[in-house]
């Protein structure tokens, strides 16, 4: 071993500089160790951990799965509502007018006079008093029995081709035969209309051919049609099921009141 001649120590040993060196590096080792530790525990104590001072930590997994859930029920709701709103405007859109409401109008609806409808044409026909307006359909209301005219007033002074289509042209034509079925019906305001009419031949044939759906069938029915003479109206003989032009104006039969629209 060799001796430092000024110190009297081995020449290997540390002299007192190179002690202080290594003292000062095991201080800092030792230093660093500690700061490592007291970071560990700070970050240990910011994870959670399954119980820690009395607390339980959430699963994430379980949050979520209840938000997925929450975010699914709330899809079915909008979906259910935007189904029944769908299904609300569907039902209004699909409400259809009836014939008595003012809709389209078939044979056997009842109409809007509260008749039944007999005659439907969609390219329309002429009608009213003025036959100058133009209609798709005929309804007949309930028959009635009685004189066609009055004793008083028993002839139909007024006629016409017009006349013999449902229509009463000018003031001597509704000044005649008054009195009888003929004035009630014109009167009438059956269903709240005001437009009910005794029909012609042409008419009358049309609900002979419906007889049945109004239950005519066998009668005898008053037209509006002039007869062999003034006192006398075509009516059609159901009995015999064939016209007679010679029947009084005064006789009894049944008249089907009737409107055009």
């Amino acid at each position: 071993m060799n001796t430092d001649s000024k110190t009297g120590m081995e020449s290997d040993s540390p002299s007192g500089g190179g002690r202080a060196s290594k003292r000062h590096r095991n201080l800092v080792i030792v230093m660093g160790l500690a700061i490592a530790l007291i970071g560990g525990v700070v970050v240990i104590g910011m994870i959670p951990t399954g119980d820690r001072a009395g607390t339980t930590t959430s699963d994430p997994s379980v949050s979520a799965s209840a938000s997925a859930s929450a975010v699914a029920s709330a899809s079915a709701g909008a979906t259910e509502t935007a189904t029944e709103t769908a299904t609300e405007t569907a039902t209004e859109t699909a409400i259809v007018l009836t014939c008595a409401e003012g809709g389209d109008c078939a044979v056997g609806d009842v109409g809007p006079g509260g008749g039944t409808i007999i005659y439907v044409k969609a390219g329309g026909f002429t009608c009213g008093e003025s036959r100058d307006d133009q209609c798709t359909t005929l309804e007949a209301g309930a028959v009635t029995y009685g004189q066609l005219c009055s004793i008083n007033k028993p002839d139909l002074l007024a006629w016409s081709p017009g006349m013999s289509l449902g229509a009463w042209l000018g003031d001597k034509s509704k000044d005649s035969c008054q009195g009888g079925l003929l004035s009630s019906v014109r009167e009438s305001t059956e269903g709240g209309k005001s437009d009910w009419f005794v029909g012609s031949k042409v008419e009358v044939s049309t609900a002979v051919q419906q007889e049945t759906l109004l239950g005519i069938d066998g009668l005898l029915l008053w037209t509006v049609d002039q007869g062999r003479y003034t006192n006398t109206a075509y009516i059609w003989f159901g009995i015999e099921d064939e016209w007679q032009d010679y029947f009084a104006t005064t006789g009894f039969a049944y008249v089907i009141p009737m409107r055009t629209f």
